[in-house]
């Protein structure tokens, strides 16, 4: 079985010859710069820096060789990404969003919020990306041709597309935007508005490039909190399910795809209502949130939804001793991987503080955990 044969069978709830690996497949489940460079010196590859392909987290992909050596299925068909206009330590994001790097990390904080102040009316002027550059997709069509003629991997069609709820917090600012949801229901829907065509438009260029290839396609919008979700289910209900479920019926309309869902945290109590909004696959299964135990998460909602993730990033492989990453990733192999519907990754992009000899033993661990379930 090869490697998009096994994660087909993974997002169709059907078991194959081992669970799917996913090791830079998509630009949630990669890694830091500085992470990438210790770890390929650490297993002897000359890689040299790698181009970052999300400046607010200074994730990169993956070299090829590595990806290779951790058995990994998933191979990413990112949209283009442009370096920044960087004024010093800043730059704007296509929103009018300035970003400011973190001390100490290659993050990048958004510090000022362009639609703070701006009332209903003024919305018309709002600052938002072009999704109809063609810098945007260019070659995209024949890398992902090339991918699926000439290899055996599953191509995932990387996120890249602004989310209702995360970029309004960034628009408005976090505290404002709480209390737009409480307080300014149509200044909420006139955003919201303008991100629907907004996303429809990227998901339309996008996915008439790469969705014929892809088994998959990111879309990203974080929800939840390290304890709780961010908001009440009933807020998530009555004003941004609605538009999560107009887009993913659009991209289930224009493009034969799975679609994943991103979101961070602590969110048991938006399940329900996610997958009802037309989420197939879910991700990142943050374990080390409240309540996100990975048996629990199987039990009650496996047969509904894919899981990819998984892996703690948080806790276990920063500071796990072997033993205990080979304990944790075995325990939620045994979780999750019954019965297909998982797709075994680490829970977000590997950080900076995470050793590589807790990279390798991790993927070392996948592999070795599997072929001892194999038949002799």
């Amino acid at each position: 079985m090869n490697s998009r044969e096994r994660v087909e069978r993974a997002i169709s709830h059907r078991e194959s010859d081992r669970v799917p690996v996913d090791f830079g497949g998509c630009v949630v489940t990669s890694i830091d710069q500085d992470a990438h460079m210790r770890l390929a010196e650490h297993l002897g590859f000359s890689c040299g820096k790698r181009k970052i392909i999300d400046y607010t987290m200074g994730t990169v992909e993956p070299a090829e060789e590595i990806m290779r050596f951790f058995h990994s299925d998933v191979r990413r068909v990112g949209m283009n990404v442009s370096v920044p206009d960087f004024k010093g330590d800043t730059y704007y994001n296509g929103f009018g969003v300035l970003h400011r790097k973190a001390s100490g990390h290659l993050y990048y904080d958004v510090i000022e919020n362009p639609l703070r102040d701006y009332d209903l009316d003024e919305l018309v002027h709002m600052q938002m990306p072009d999704p109809d550059n063609p810098a945007l997709y260019h070659g995209l069509a024949n890398k992902a041709k090339e991918l699926y003629n000439n290899s055996e991997y599953a191509i995932f069609a990387d996120f890249g597309v602004p989310g209702f709820f995360e970029t309004c917090q960034k628009l408005r600012g976090y505290e404002q935007f709480a209390c737009d949801l409480l307080l300014e229901p149509e200044l909420v829907k006139a955003l919201f508005d303008r991100l629907l065509e907004l996303q429809k438009r990227f998901f339309k260029n996008y996915l008439s490039h790469v969705g014929r290839y892809a088994v998959a396609v990111g879309y990203a919008d974080d929800l939840g909190m390290q304890d709780r979700p961010q908001i009440s289910p009933e807020i998530y209900r009555n004003i941004i399910k609605p538009y999560h479920k107009e887009i993913f019926r659009y991209i289930h309309d224009i493009s034969d795809v799975k679609i994943m869902l991103h979101s961070c945290g602590a969110i048991i109590p938006l399940m329900d209502d996610l997958l009802d909004a037309g989420v197939d696959i879910f991700n990142p299964v943050q374990t080390a949130a409240a309540g996100m135990d990975p048996a629990i998460l199987k039990a009650r909602f496996g047969k509904n939804v894919v899981f990819w993730g998984g892996i703690d990033e948080q806790m276990l492989l920063p500071y796990g001793t072997p033993e205990e990453i080979r304990d944790g990733v075995r325990s939620v192999l045994q979780a999750l991987g019954e019965g297909g519907g998982y797709v075994a990754a680490v829970s977000h992009n590997i950080q900076s503080d995470t050793p590589p000899e807790n990279i390798e033993v991790c993927f070392e661990a996948l592999q070795s955990e599997q072929e001892r379930k194999q038949p002799r």
